[in-house]
């Protein structure tokens, strides 16, 4: 043919440039550019791919021995001392009634028959808790020792039971807390009650001597004594007023205790009342305060 539009019926049109080759037919796929492209960009990223692990690895190499460095190097132990048994003494005055307040730090209550020892250093504070009875010489109500009832009756209504180690005041003729205590092995004793619920409870005695209680305050359990000599009103109602909830009373007037607490790091022991002999004190206890 000599023009593109001249076509016998004999020949067939081959569409294309005839003045240029196809170049896709004729280039193998090695040959053209595109595919090398293709292969230089994946051997790059290979490339990168190598050297980014290899540079982890060597990260990862450095940090395993940074830490066995640390670890193995000597570390000085942690102590962690705990604080003393102590006693915190404060004095304070409620309607002029002078007081002392005793709160053991660190320590537990525990009932005891007989006087405590001095010389025990565990101990750091010691009051005396039921009275004795005139007639007998027995303890007066009922009284639990390390889940051993001793003593039985109800003439107080106020009762102190410890639990597991915790105290719990109140008021009442009979209580579960009395079972309770003999079952887990725990102490009871009754006495006047003082307190209940921040509300003075009143009492039968009205003469006047030193006041000893057994109180909650601010969800602490504190003992208070006055400093001077008190009618059993005017003593409850201070320790309302101080803002006790619950209280009972603890033998007073020339009853003996005693107090060790920390001056200057010394240990400093007060006593007071008298230690008395012979049947009558036979069966004398006491609520005492004993190092963890």
């Amino acid at each position: 043919m000599s023009k593109y539009n001249d076509i016998k019926d004999n020949e067939i049109r081959i569409i294309g440039n005839a003045d240029q080759p196809n170049e896709t037919l004729r280039k193998p796929l090695y040959l053209r550019w595109w595919f090398w492209a293709i292969v230089t960009g994946m051997i790059a990223l290979a490339i990168a791919y190598l050297l980014t692990r290899n540079i982890n690895r060597k990260m990862a190499a450095t940090s395993e021995v940074s830490v066995v460095e640390i670890e193995s190097a000597p570390i000085a132990p942690t102590i962690v001392q705990a604080e003393p048994a102590n006693v915190l003494v404060r004095d304070t005055s409620v309607n002029d009634v002078q007081m002392r307040l005793y709160t053991p730090v660190n320590a537990v209550p525990e009932l005891c028959i007989g006087y405590p020892d001095l010389k025990d250093n565990t101990l750091v504070l010691a009051f005396q808790a039921a009275d004795i009875r005139a007639d007998n010489y027995e303890i007066l109500g009922a009284y639990v020792l390390k889940g051993e009832m001793l003593s039985r009756g109800r003439s107080k209504k106020g009762f102190c039971a410890i639990i597991d180690g915790k105290i719990q005041l109140g008021m009442a003729e009979s209580t579960p807390l009395l079972e309770e205590a003999t079952e887990k092995e725990g102490y009871f004793f009754r006495q006047y009650p003082l307190v209940l619920d921040g509300e003075m409870v009143q009492n039968k005695p009205k003469n006047k001597a030193l006041r000893h209680a057994l109180c909650e305050l601010n969800g602490a359990i504190v003992t208070v004594s006055s400093l001077e000599k008190e009618s059993l009103h005017d003593f409850a109602q201070a320790l309302a007023d101080l803002g006790v909830q619950n209280a009972i009373y603890l033998v007073g007037a020339d009853a003996y205790g005693f107090c060790r607490s920390q001056s200057e790091d010394t240990p400093e022991t007060v006593t007071w009342g008298e230690r008395q002999t012979g049947k009558t004190f036979e069966k004398v206890n006491f609520i005492v305060w004993r190092a963890k």
